[in-house]
Parts: structure tokens; C-alpha cells; sequence
């Protein structure tokens, strides 16, 4: 698999340049498509983006009241904990420390705070598309995986953070916990802006 296809710079300029969620999620299918063929990318149209960035927004708004002082928050991907469905795949870190008009990662390490763990529910109903052997190569699936975890998550978290009303500035990260990070949305002077293209 020639992992220099993913579309990433794409993906990151759809997030901060489409504000419907729902097109630039079929968007970012799209890129998926151009980049490898394979039957695996006809099998996420039963995302519910909506309803996940409703329920995302409501569990990013229990974190920020049970933390009101934070003025950075870390989202991390972790695709292995879903736990058929009664467990998680993205993680809140809250720090109460940075800058939010500094564009710095520094701070994702050492989080004063973190909130509960919380299910996006549209990737793990696509989560059994990824091991279906009839539908894609290892390669192919792998090369989906990253595409949509990131894509529908990016999307997701950004319209949460857009619909959270904080007292605070902030800036936001977001990503694979234990791979690629990237910004999202940032709050200066009550001005909030998506900054998904800003390189760390």
C-alpha cells in the first residue's frame, strides 16, 4: 500500500474550508476513492454525522463544566478500545496552563485534567467494515481506516467545539493517540476559528 497516497493535506482543508459536515464527510470519501479503489469505501454511507456531533457536543460541554479553567483541550483517537460498542474511542485531556494564542503541542503531555472517555458511534458501526476480508485487501483496509477515523472524527469534534459555549479562550488538538496530531478549533478574543491546515 503506498501510504504516501493518503489524502491528509486534503482532508484537513475540508474540515477547516466545509462547514456542512455531512458534504464534506462525503467529500472526504471522495478523496478516499481517488487515492485506492476499493468496495470498503460504499460501506460508510450509515454514518449518522449529525446525531454523533450532537452527542459529541454534549459530552465535550460535561468536560469543560466539570474543568471550567481549561484553555486547552487534547482529543485523542484511539481506535482498539470500542469494546462492541459499550466502550470508547476518543479521550478528552484538558489543560489549564497554555497559551491558546500559542500554537504549540507542548501541552497535550502534561494535561492537568481528564474527562471521561467517549464512543463516537458512527466509527464503530463501520468498525466491522475494516475486517471484512470480502471488502478490501489488509492494505486497502488499513488505508480506510486512517481516512475515515480521522476525516469523520475531525468533522465531528469541530462541530462539537463550534456548538460549546466557553468563558475561556482555548485551542484544540486532535488526533491519533499515538500517532499524527492535528490543530482543530481555536478561541481568541471570542473569536473561534477552525485551524484543522495549521501545521504542528
Amino acid at each position: 500500500m503506498d501510504w504516501e497516497k493518503l489524502p491528509v493535506d486534503q482532508i484537513l482543508l475540508e474540515i477547516t474550508n466545509q462547514s456542512n459536515a455531512v458534504l464534506a464527510f462525503e467529500n472526504i470519501i471522495g478523496f478516499g476513492k481517488e487515492a485506492i479503489s476499493s468496495k470498503i469505501w460504499d460501506t460508510f454511507s450509515k454514518m449518522d454525522v449529525k446525531n454523533d456531533i450532537e452527542e459529541s457536543t454534549k459530552w465535550i460541554k460535561r468536560s469543560l463544566n466539570k474543568f471550567p479553567d481549561s484553555k486547552g483541550i487534547y482529543l485523542g483517537l484511539d481506535t482498539l478500545n470500542m469494546n462492541g460498542g459499550k466502550g470508547s474511542n476518543v479521550e478528552i485531556g484538558l489543560s489549564s496552563t497554555c497559551d491558546p494564542e500559542i500554537i504549540s503541542d507542548d501541552w497535550i503531555f502534561k494535561c492537568d485534567n481528564y474527562g471521561s472517555k467517549h464512543l463516537i458511534k458512527g466509527l464503530y458501526l463501520v468498525s466491522d467494515s475494516f475486517t471484512n476480508i470480502e471488502l478490501s485487501s489488509s492494505g486497502e483496509s488499513s488505508f480506510a481506516e486512517y481516512v475515515v477515523f480521522l476525516g469523520y472524527s475531525g468533522l465531528v469534534l469541530r462541530d462539537a467545539l463550534l456548538n460549546v459555549e466557553t468563558e475561556n479562550d482555548f485551542i484544540s488538538i486532535w488526533g491519533f493517540h499515538d500517532g499524527d496530531m492535528f490543530y482543530l478549533v481555536q478561541k481568541i478574543n471570542n473569536k473561534v476559528s477552525v485551524i484543522a491546515n495549521k501545521s504542528l
